[in-house]
């Protein structure tokens, strides 16, 4: 007579105490230990596969956003088309004298760069959000592909400097 194996039943347990702590560190990284009072995140994203950068100013995106606190990414790749290298400057922003990020590349001729910016901003009512690039006059055309610019609504905020 062979003896039952207890191991499915270990590897069971196993299982399921790790799928408790998964959902236990989730509750904890969301800031809320009860999950009765989470508020599940906004996500709000604009994208464009390719925009034609031919002026100084860019094509960019310009959109209001409601109340509340954001975590807002903007990433892309740019293209330079032309011969002669280009100093190209990437901003995203809420507002005037307000929350922002800049990138700043330079862009070798007949080359590419990932551009990624990335800014926090909490808003007591609705508000602007801002993306552009900015090239001198006269430079070669530059190809930003792969644009995508997400606002990700959150429970809390922390912005503080580092130190």
């Amino acid at each position: 007579m062979t003896k039952p194996s207890t191991v499915p039943s270990r590897r069971r347990s196993l299982r399921l105490s790790a799928l408790a702590a998964v959902v236990a560190a989730g509750a904890l990284l969301a800031g809320n230990v009860n999950s009765a009072e989470a508020v599940p995140p906004e996500v709000i994203s604009r994208w464009d596969n390719e925009i034609v950068h031919s002026n100084s100013l860019s094509p960019g995106f310009s959109g209001l956003l409601g109340t509340g606190a954001y975590t807002i990414t903007a990433k892309l790749y740019a293209e330079n088309t032309g011969a002669s290298a280009i100093n190209y400057l990437c901003t995203i922003g809420t507002g005037p004298n307000s929350d922002g990020d800049i990138t700043e590349v330079t862009l070798a001729p007949h080359s590419r760069h990932s551009i990624f910016l990335n800014v926090v901003h909490n808003y007591p009512s609705t508000g602007p959000l801002s993306f552009a690039c900015t090239k001198p006059a006269g430079a070669p055309q530059v190809l930003m592909r792969q644009v995508k610019i997400t606002a990700v609504k959150v429970n809390t905020l922390d912005n503080q400097p580092f130190g």
